[in-house]
């Protein structure tokens, strides 16, 4: 049964880089594609995520990563979530390089796809020492700790517009069985608090095209000013909301 909005050869096309990224790895999204196809193609990349989250469920989850690192230092700022689980949230740190690899490990292929918008084994050690030497200006980084083992469990972070001093990229994340339970609004809110004392006023995310939890979590700091449609992904505008932390 064919498409009016998805031609056949189009189809054909995203389901020949299904079977590529099946066989040989890699991103799911082919070069030239129009957006709806993009968009299709963003659709099947989840759905093939999805996927690989619901086989590795059954086989009893994710593997829990052999962790070699040193422990996380527990000290900040300590809040109770709903359902009574108590975290520490403080900037990140150079010493925390190690724990935070162990926790990308430990985000299902769902959760990786929509913070990257492809599939990402690993990330690389430059991705790790940016993440872990922010500067506290141009660029912040927040990490929630479980309390009780010293887990990372989330990581929200902004980085300042080189051409805009009053706006910046805004990303968060939290560790699949960590989600739902209020880690990412608290990480936030935190987040939003310490932008707006280094004079941001407009953050702009990245959001998958059906990644709803993201686009609450930012509604719930930030009030949208504008979205641009942009093929699997809408680029969203938003000002902060004033004593949203």
């Amino acid at each position: 049964m064919s498409d009016p909005y998805f031609p056949p050869a189009a189809l054909r096309n995203v389901a020949l880089c299904e079977h590529r990224r099946r066989t040989y790895g890699g991103s799911t999204m082919p070069g030239r594609l129009s957006p709806g196809e993009r968009e299709y193609a963003t659709l099947v990349a989840q759905l093939s995520a999805l996927e690989e989250d619901i086989d590795a469920a059954r086989r009893g989850g994710l593997p829990v990563p052999t962790v070699h690192g040193p422990s996380p230092l527990l000290h900040g700022e300590r809040v109770r979530l709903p359902d009574g689980a108590e975290i520490v949230i403080r900037s990140v740190e150079p010493e925390d390089f190690h724990e935070i690899s162990v926790g990308f490990s430990r985000l299902g292929a769902l959760s990786r796809f929509r913070l990257f918008h492809e599939r990402v084994a690993h990330l690389t050690r430059e991705q790790l020492v940016a993440v872990t030497h922010p500067d506290h200006d141009s660029r912040e980084a927040l990490v929630a700790l479980d309390a009780a083992t010293g887990e990372a469990v989330g990581l929200a972070r902004y980085v300042r517009a080189r051409d805009d001093p009053a706006q910046a990229d805004v990303t968060c994340t939290v560790i699949d069985r960590w989600q739902h339970r209020g880690v990412g609004s608290a990480l936030a809110e935190r987040l939003a608090a310490r932008a707006r004392a280094a004079g941001i006023e407009r953050c702009t995310a990245e959001v998958v095209l059906g990644d709803e939890p993201a686009r609450r979590l930012l509604a719930h700091v930030a009030e949208e000013i504008v979205e641009r449609r942009n093929g699997g992904t809408v680029d969203i505008t938003a000002r902060e909301r004033t004593g949203s932390a």
